[in-house]
């Protein structure tokens, strides 16, 4: 992987995910906005995800709570190979930040199904007060302790750009302990582990709570963070 990258637009997503994760009055999505400005990178979009695992019962209770707090809820259904899938969105407010619900019901009958919450905003104006707010609110009225929280963050730059600097600044930043790497033609993966982050799972290689990739196609470097492991879909 070339370290310097010259003339390309370098795409930088920082994704995280913790079990029962306080929003505390700092929380990592303003951990890594902070971080990619102070890198002179223009974070350009972000979300939050909330999953907990529920009973079937609760999925319809939950269903028509959620639908009772919109003045104009939109539902939706989608069919999926092993779920169904119920999206919950509200028809009239547009802020600066879209939201949605989503319960996701498997078409096996003795599995659980599994409440979704995703909220997700442009740049860090719309990081807002009234958006920790909602989060904080959902979480309280919708989720127990055993909730899994997941953030990611884009940010770009174009022009010279040493990502694996970046990196080291990330790794010192966020005092994080290298574990394992895996190395390929154009991709490469990271692991560690940070006390900042508390939550780990365990690996051959000791505890961990971070991984970080990159992907180097068509003129473009993508970085994807997360904690503990990076997940594909959020």
């Amino acid at each position: 992987m070339k370290s310097l990258l010259a003339g390309i637009t370098v795409l930088i997503m920082v994704c995280t995910g913790a079990y029962s994760q306080e929003l505390t009055a700092e929380t990592p999505i303003e951990n890594f906005a902070a971080f990619a400005e102070n890198e002179q990178l223009d974070v350009k979009e972000w979300s939050i995800t909330l999953k907990e695992t529920i009973s079937r019962s609760d999925s319809l209770l939950l269903k028509k709570k959620i639908s009772e707090s919109y003045r104009n809820a939109e539902v939706s259904n989608e069919d999926q190979e092993n779920s169904n899938k119920i999206i919950l969105k509200d028809g009239l407010i547009n802020r600066e930040f879209d939201e949605s619900y989503s319960i996701i019901l498997p078409k096996n009958k003795d599995e659980k199904a599994e409440l979704v919450y995703y909220i997700a905003g442009k740049g860090t104006f719309s990081l807002t007060p009234e958006v920790k707010d909602r989060i904080r609110e959902t979480e309280k009225r919708y989720f127990s302790k055993n909730v899994l929280f997941f953030s990611c963050l884009k940010a770009e730059s174009s022009g010279i750009i040493d990502d694996v600097l970046v990196y080291k600044k990330f790794k010192q930043t966020f005092d994080i302990k290298p574990l394992d790497q895996v190395a390929e033609k154009d991709w490469t993966s990271s692991s560690g582990y940070t006390e900042k982050w508390g939550q780990a799972i365990p690996t051959a290689s000791g505890k961990m709570n971070v991984q970080f990739a990159t992907r180097t196609l068509g003129g473009r470097t993508n970085i994807t963070i997360g904690t503990p492991i990076i997940t594909a879909e959020y």
